[in-house]
């Protein structure tokens, strides 16, 4: 199985990567990149194989060719691109027909006045990060199918970026 993961991070989503697949992974930077085999032995996924390293911005995913994975991971990411609407494009370019697309990503909490001033002025100063609906956002992008779901992560750490919304979007088989 080839999967593409937007933004490594501490490889947090190896763990539930089917056995043996191919991982390609795309970042802004490779600042994360030494850490991966630390990740990979945490996790016991030595039977993964992360065949390519791209530094890249989503928007434009140098190196990917269209139609190359059965799986696209992004996990909070899209509040940090400069183009959320070119990220679900290029995603969709290369998934290859009958792939997947899944995510988690936060959300502008519309129930909270307060909370979403926070989140807005205060949030790209404290977390970089930009919210807005992410509900619109992910419904608007360009898969054949889309189910999404929402909740709230009850913490004190995680008050600021809820709430989660998570699904997936499908490309369908021509």
């Amino acid at each position: 199985m080839e999967i593409l993961e937007l933004g490594i991070g501490t490889g947090e989503n190896f763990k539930h990567f089917p056995k043996g697949s191919n991982v390609t992974i795309l970042d802004k930077t490779d600042i994360f990149f030494p850490y991966l085999n630390e990740s990979i032995k945490k996790n016991n996924r030595q039977d993964l194989n992360v065949s390519k390293l791209v530094v890249s911005k989503a928007e434009e995913m140098v190196g990917i060719e269209s139609d190359s994975m059965d799986v696209v991971v992004h996990t909070f990411i899209l509040c940090s691109v400069y183009d959320y609407k070119k990220v679900m494009s290029e995603i969709y370019r290369v998934l290859k027909p009958g792939g997947v697309c899944i995510f988690i990503e936060h959300s502008i909490d519309f129930r909270k006045k307060s909370k979403k001033y926070i989140q807005r002025i205060i949030g790209p100063i404290i977390t970089d990060c930009s919210f807005f609906n992410m509900e619109k956002v992910l419904s608007s992008g360009p898969y054949d199918h889309l189910e999404l779901k929402m909740y709230h992560i009850n913490t004190f750490w995680m008050t600021m970026v809820n709430p989660i919304i998570y699904g997936y979007g499908l490309k369908n088989i021509d």
